[in-house]
């Protein structure tokens, strides 16, 4: 599967004709750190230890607060952190978003991505055209039965043989659930024993497998390594058992050759801690804290912003 083929498809190319959504202006100045450029930005960062050490890592975070409009940060890991607000403008309510992938074709831009709302899974669009600073925003329903899932990611591994975008939810039943997605989602594989996880994000996907940072009700960090082919078997180790209760979404992108940024959101204080954390060796990884920002966008829902052919998350 591959996620630009549902792109294609939002934008009338393809598979089916979307929704249009109608997009409002905001009272936003546009500029630098404007939403169509957070993901272009993911193609210069630090893929090396020497680069990362010469140049700060950094990572786009899209948001989705509760009146539906989209935002998010620009964050970079300064001391103190650095976190600029990006353009916001009008999206429609999710209550959780995979990642959302930048390409560029010719003066045209667009993100896409996979939602949730209600009881539906969508893949969603927006598209800027020209010198335009406010998106179209498209939709596709993509299947339904969704409401038990409280939580989505994904992979998007296009860099070599073997390549796969996978999605993850989360659900009530204490499953972890995988899908391919092209005109719909269809079944992958799945795991019980995830019951207690409140909070999923992506470090790493390679050609033969997939890990997932998950976080529990208790504020434990575990890794979830998933094996690409079939059956699902998840290998689950701990890296804290403890220290992180107050987060409730997490965000994350490469840092170096092999380490992850984490940006780790706190909904009840509106406030987010960023954190280096080395190539995930179980208990003995090493996480370091780079301080906190003021969420001030005060969203729920969080997703990274990166580019449709990069960076390749290697963080286990």
């Amino acid at each position: 599967m591959r996620l630009r083929r549902v792109a294609l498809a939002l934008a009338g190319l393809g598979l089916v004709t979307a929704a249009a959504v109608p997009a409002a202006a905001t009272a936003a100045k546009p500029g630098p750190d404007s939403f169509r450029n957070a993901g272009k930005a993911a193609r210069k960062l630090p893929t090396t230890n020497a680069q990362a050490a010469a140049t700060a890592c950094g990572l786009s975070v899209g948001a989705v607060n509760a009146a539906g409009t989209a935002g998010g940060y620009d964050v970079t890991a300064t001391r103190p952190v650095t976190a600029k607000p990006l353009d916001p403008y009008k999206l429609f309510g999710v209550r959780s978003s995979a990642s959302w992938y930048q390409e560029s074709y010719g003066t045209t831009d667009f993100f896409h991505g996979l939602v949730l709302q209600g009881d539906n899974l969508y893949g969603a669009i927006t598209t800027y055209t020209g010198s335009a600073t406010t998106p179209t925003v498209r939709t596709i329903k993509l299947g339904t039965g969704w409401r038990g899932f409280s939580q989505i990611t994904d992979s998007n591994y296009v860099y070599g043989v073997n390549e796969h975008s996978l999605l993850y939810g989360l659900h009530a039943n204490g499953s972890l659930y995988r899908y391919t997605v092209e005109d719909k989602a269809r079944s992958y594989g799945s795991a019980p024993g995830f019951g207690s996880v409140k909070a999923m994000t992506l470090i790493a996907e390679t050609a033969t497998y997939d890990t997932l940072l998950v976080l529990t009700k208790g504020g434990a960090l575990y890794t979830v390594h998933v094996p690409v082919k079939l059956p699902m078997k998840p290998v689950v180790k701990q890296v804290r058992a403890s220290g992180f209760a107050a987060f409730d979404s997490l965000v994350a992108q490469r840092c170096g050759a092999t380490s992850t940024l984490l940006t780790a959101f706190d909904h009840d204080t509106n406030t987010a801690t960023v954190y280096a954390v080395s190539k995930a060796t179980g208990t003995s990884t090493a996480i370091k804290s780079y301080g906190n920002f003021n969420a001030t966008f005060g969203a729920k829902v969080h997703f990274l912003l990166t580019s449709s052919g990069g960076l390749q998350r290697l963080g286990e």
